[in-house]
């Protein structure tokens, strides 16, 4: 996994249960974007090639969780044909480079203390690893790139 290329975080829930678990690493998979003001045009100019962490807070947990790293494989003008109306139309097609193993939830990493930071994970749109929130802890991406991979390693 190139972490010159990890540069978001994203919100993602389930109502039932983990978001994507099924998807091993290699798979694809639509990434949804909660309908809302801004949402399409944001989901639409996120660079392909981009890696994105997911974090979630399944119900019946207290923690949110590091569950996943994907990567944006297409263009936004290439997924936009495929949307469709209705809260979860909007998504970007992504890869799975890594995920975390379900079996065991302790061994999965823990939101706040990877990232040392809250991140403003109120929405359903990605945040720049190098937002104020993120950068006043760590104090350059660089930093916390190295750290993040130690943790997908």
């Amino acid at each position: 996994m190139d972490l010159a290329r990890l540069e978001y975080i994203k919100n993602v829930n389930d109502d039932e249960d983990w978001a994507y678990e099924s998807f091993p690493v290699g798979a694809y998979f639509q990434l949804n974007f909660k309908e809302g003001i801004g949402v399409d045009t944001h989901a639409f100019y996120l660079p392909k090639g981009s890696l994105i962490i997911l974090s979630q807070k399944p119900d019946g947990y207290h923690d949110r969780y590091l569950t996943h790293v994907v990567e944006l494989v297409n263009e936004g003008s290439e997924d936009k044909p495929q949307w469709e109306t209705g809260t979860w139309g909007i998504f970007r097609w992504v890869k799975v480079h890594w995920i975390a193993d379900f079996t065991d939830v302790s061994r999965i990493p823990l939101d706040q203390k990877e990232m040392r930071a809250n991140w403003s994970f109120q929405n359903t749109k990605a945040k720049l690893l190098s937002s104020d929130n993120l950068m006043k802890q760590w104090g350059s991406i660089d930093k916390l790139r190295a750290h993040l991979g130690e943790v997908f390693n």
